[in-house]
């Protein structure tokens, strides 16, 4: 909704937070071997952004609170892997975004949450289907319009 509903008050929203993002250090080697709280702050922003753009307040809302309650265990699981690039994977979100690609943005998104694995591209995949379901494009999906019929004699 937000890749569809966003203008450009949102499309500034959203480069400024990946800005900001990319360029806060991820890990603090003092602090500990776990991202830094300015990093989770800039990439708890960053994601709030990419969605304000839907106007819907339940839909914010409800980020907020899932998102503030899964915090702890996605800081504790989220060691330093120097095989991925948290910068790239939020960069193509960013890009796929602002280019108004609700697939490329969901790729974007599975990639950065499973990494480039069997599970991720079957997760897309689910996403999608899903997706044609809800806006009634998928084969055999029962038309989301209604046809007016004249009343019954």
């Amino acid at each position: 909704m937000a890749i569809e509903r966003g203008d450009l008050e949102w499309e500034t929203r959203v480069r400024a937070a990946h800005h900001r993002l990319a360029r806060t250090p991820e890990f603090d080697p003092e602090q500990s071997e776990y991202y830094s709280d300015a990093w989770a702050e800039a990439h708890r922003g960053f994601h709030r952004a990419l969605l304000e753009g839907c106007g819907n307040s339940v839909l914010l809302e409800t980020f907020d609170r899932l998102w503030t309650a899964s915090e702890v265990a996605r800081r504790m699981a989220s060691h330093h892997t120097p095989d991925r690039s948290a910068p790239d994977e939020h960069g193509d979100l960013e890009q796929a975004a602002l280019a108004r690609d609700p697939a490329a943005a969901t790729d974007a998104l599975v990639r950065q949450t499973y990494g480039d694995s069997a599970i991720a591209k079957k997760a897309a995949t689910v996403i999608r289907c899903l997706e044609r379901i809800l806006d009634g494009t998928a084969p055999g999906t029962p038309s989301t319009s209604v046809e007016a019929k004249p009343p019954s004699p």
